[in-house]
């Protein structure tokens, strides 16, 4: 079951690693300002939960 789990997390580690090549390396510098600002808001949230 173990293998089995690994094997999936892999697959869908690889399939986001190519969506992300794929997408990502063609966005404009004022997306990758949006991209950043999405991501440090969300993980602000997300960690603010803890206290």
């Amino acid at each position: 079951m173990f293998q089995q789990l690994k094997s999936g997390f892999m697959q869908w580690s690889f399939e986001v690693t190519n969506y992300l090549r794929a997408e990502v390396v063609d966005l404009e510098p004022h997306e990758y300002c949006v991209l950043a600002t999405f991501t440090i808001a969300i993980g602000f949230v997300l960690l603010s939960g803890r206290r």
